[in-house]
């Protein structure tokens, strides 16, 4: 998007003539340049997270790390907001014959002479460049704000395309230049002559005006989550046909990319109250399988093993159980974005995520408040695990141990659920406990499908008080191939960690998680709800952590 060619003649007035862009377009040039490029590198990391992604995957090694989303959100809206600008100033300097594809240019693809030909035909490559970038930016937008439901898949493979589409026509573009004036068309952006000086700062402002708007725009297009105010509360029983439900206002949120879900998609049902004190929360969403196969042990020739096919490297899809999150913030509405940071090691000074996909902290010392339900962890405990993101925290001493970095739990007193085996292997490992004889099990099991898509009807998780300290004597009752749970339910988290109750139910097709929490817990890992609190949630199905997520939150209205 250059301008036309400017001859400037040398100093001795003989020689060749050197071509010139002008000020303006070279600035705008460049600037498109940049944020097409902090774009595509941003989006090539984002693509890369995906389990089947291909060549984002492969140049992950030269692909930036960290709040890539944020860099990728503001760098497509300036972009936008730039390429208006360029229309803006062809329309106040009077250059739009520069872009202008008529009958003229058509009759000119055909022309003898080779450099009005190739005029001609940068100019349409021109309006392909311009087709591609309003396609781009409309499927990025579509994506963004959540306009497509359970095509978001399909969407963002086109997406995908626009983008591989548009690093073509950068090379398409630096052909036909050269083709049409050689080196010298390739060097006239590099020196440009000061013209259009008022249109390039008019273009300037409209642009700034419309980055503004965008921003603007998508605040003020927030969805409410409205919570009245209720004397009679919801009992957290698993039952829905409380009549505080039956009176909230639902808010839909569609969730995407989330492992096991049909194209990776689903919507999650949100309403809730309030009696002055609390917030009460009900969230339904739909799954076709009762997940509750966790990391399950079974008995071998060699010993109990793990079942699990990548939980060494944090990246479970399989043997998992059914989870849900809720994030909750009062300072941005960006807060999704800024909290994840993509990439094997975005913390150079820090080890990175076993699984290579990133890692969750905040990076100006704020709290992000994170509920963790777990059906076969916490669900028994009637508890939502209480967790934050904050400011990363040194690694452990055990170079082994899972580094979070701003991930934490809350704080606990006592409590909790343990996890039945003194250190995790791959190969075999040594059961802290053992159910109290093989009827016992078999009676909490029932009929067992070892197969991680098939839904489970038994209890996947053994209390304490059905356990005892694992003997080979006590281990030599149960025979091989026996199937055991490796979730021990202790008590419910006591102290900060325990401040969210939970109670969910499966049946039909649905899951039903009643929540309840004090609006401010005066905790300083907690996040006080008021009026304005931003709230995203997302859905695990049997996976670790490939959960589905949306962007743009929920803002609670109190009432």
């Amino acid at each position: 998007m250059e301008a036309a060619d400017t001859p400037a003649s040398s100093p001795s007035g003989a020689g060749r003539q050197r071509l010139r862009s002008d000020f303006a377009t070279s600035l705008l040039h460049w600037t498109i340049v940049l944020l097409f490029a902090v774009n595509l590198v941003t989006g090539l990391r984002i693509a890369g997270d995906a389990p089947d992604a291909s060549w984002s995957r492969a140049l992950s090694g030269i692909l930036p790390q960290g709040n890539v989303y944020t860099l990728h959100l503001y760098s497509a809206w300036a972009l936008g907001a730039a390429c208006a600008g360029y229309i803006v100033f062809l329309l106040f300097a009077q250059l739009g014959q520069r872009v202008v594809f008529d009958s003229s240019r058509l009759r000119a693809l055909s022309s003898h002479d080779r450099r009005t030909r190739w005029q001609s035909i940068n100019v349409l490559i021109y309006w392909i460049a311009f087709l591609l970038v309003f396609a781009a930016v409309a499927s990025g937008s579509l994506l963004y704000f959540n306009l497509m439901d359970q095509s978001q898949a399909v969407l963002a493979t086109v997406h995908r395309i626009l983008a591989w589409s548009l690093t073509a026509y950068v090379v398409l573009h630096i052909a036909a230049q050269w083709a049409m004036a050689g080196w010298r068309g390739l060097l006239k952006i590099l020196s440009p002559r000061i013209a259009y000086v008022a249109s390039a700062c008019i273009a300037l402002g409209a642009a700034g005006a419309l980055g503004a708007g965008i921003f603007a725009v998508d605040q003020a297009t927030l969805q409410p989550l409205v919570l009245e105010k209720t004397d009679t509360p919801p009992r957290l029983d698993g039952s829905t046909e409380d009549a505080a439900w039956r009176d909230a206002a639902v808010a839909q949120v569609n969730t995407h990319n989330g492992q096991n879900l049909p194209e990776g998609s689903t919507p999650v049902l949100v309403r809730g109250v309030h009696d002055g004190e609390y917030i009460y929360l009900l969230f339904e969403w739909p799954d076709r399988t009762r997940s509750q196969k966790h990391l399950p042990l079974q008995k071998t020739a060699t010993g109990w093993r793990v079942m699990q096919s990548q939980y060494s490297r944090q990246d479970e899809g399989a043997y998992y159980e059914d989870k849900f999150a809720v994030m909750l913030s009062r300072d941005s509405h960006l807060a999704a974005l800024s909290t994840s940071h993509l990439g094997p090691q975005p913390l150079k000074d820090k080890p990175g995520g076993p699984n290579g996909r990133g890692l969750h902290y905040t990076t100006d010392d704020s709290l992000v408040d994170v509920w963790h339900w777990k059906s076969v962890r916490t669900g028994p405990l009637g508890q939502i695990d209480d967790n934050h993101f904050g400011p990363p925290l040194s690694p452990p001493d055990d170079p082994a141990k899972r580094y979070t970095a701003g991930y934490s739990k809350d704080p606990a007193t006592g409590g909790g659920f343990t996890m039945n085996w003194e250190k995790f292997d791959t190969e075999t490992v040594k059961p802290r406990w053992l159910p109290r004889s093989p009827e016992v099990l078999a009676e909490r099991m029932g009929s067992i499908d070892t197969d991680p898509q098939v839904g489970d009807q038994g209890l996947w998780w053994m209390p304490r008080s059905l356990m005892e300290p694992a003997t080979p004597e006590l281990d030599a009752r149960f025979p091989l191939g026996t199937i055991m749970p490796s979730v021990i339910a202790e008590a419910p988290f006591t102290g900060d960690r325990g401040d969210v109750s939970a109670v969910a139910e499966w049946s039909d097709g649905w899951w039903r998680l009643e929540v309840k929490r004090e609006l401010d817990t005066a905790s300083d890992f907690d996040v006080a709800i008021g009026d304005g609190t931003f709230l995203w949630v997302s859905v695990f199905d049997h996976t670790q952590t490939r959960h589905s997520y949306h962007l743009r939150p929920l803002q609670i209205q109190i009432r």
